[in-house]
C-alpha cells in the first residue's frame, strides 16, 4: 500500500510540473580573458526558472602561456537574475571552483590543486536575439594545497609543501555568448 501512495504522489507532482513548463533557454559561451592566456573553455548555461539558472564551465590551459599561468579545472554556477529575466541584464551568482594549476611568480614556480566556493556579479548585454556579451567577476575562498620551488628546480616526486585558505578573484569575464 505504501508503495503506491509514493507512486500516487509522484504521479501528482509530475502532473502539476507539466502545467508550470516553459521552454527552456540555453547558451553556450567562452571566455574571451582566458582565452588571452591560451587556455581554451567552454561554458553551457540552462535557465531553471523564470529568475534562476546554472552555468557549468571548463577550461584546460596549454603548456607554456603569455602569463606564465597554466589552468586545468571546472566551475559550476547557480545564477539569480536580479532584472527578472534570465541572460538579460545583472546577475549574482553561487559558484564552485575546482582546478589544478602551475603558476610562475616572481621567481617561484607553485604547482598544486584549489576547489572552494565563490560568489559572483554579472552584467549580460543583449546583442541581438541571439548573442550576447557577458561582464562578470568573483571571489571566493579557495582551499589549496600545492608545491613551491624556486623555478627551474621542480622535482617531480617532491611532496606537497604548501597548503591553506586563501580569498582570491575566482571569476574574471568577458564572453561571448549564443542563445538557443
Amino acid at each position: 500500500m505504501n508503495h503506491f501512495l509514493r507512486r500516487g504522489i509522484c504521479l501528482g507532482a509530475w502532473v502539476a510540473g507539466c502545467g508550470m513548463a516553459h521552454a527552456q533557454l540555453a547558451a553556450v559561451k567562452t571566455n574571451a580573458l582566458l582565452w588571452g592566456n591560451l587556455t581554451p573553455n567552454i561554458s553551457m548555461e540552462l535557465v531553471t526558472a523564470s529568475k534562476f539558472s546554472l552555468e557549468g564551465t571548463v577550461f584546460y590551459g596549454l603548456n607554456k602561456t603569455p602569463l606564465d599561468a597554466q589552468l586545468k579545472g571546472a566551475q559550476a554556477e547557480f545564477r539569480y537574475w536580479i532584472s527578472g529575466r534570465p541572460m538579460a541584464r545583472s546577475f549574482i551568482g553561487l559558484s564552485v571552483s575546482g582546478l589544478r594549476y602551475t603558476v610562475v611568480h616572481k621567481g617561484k614556480a607553485h604547482q598544486g590543486e584549489a576547489a572552494g566556493p565563490g560568489l559572483t556579479y554579472g552584467y549580460a548585454w543583449p546583442l541581438s536575439k541571439r548573442f550576447n556579451l557577458e561582464f562578470s567577476a568573483g571571489v571566493g575562498a579557495l582551499w589549496y594545497r600545492e608545491k613551491k620551488y624556486p623555478e627551474g628546480t621542480y622535482l617531480k616526486k617532491e611532496e606537497y609543501n604548501a597548503n591553506g585558505v586563501k580569498c582570491v578573484p575566482t571569476e574574471i569575464a568577458v564572453s561571448c555568448c549564443y542563445l538557443f
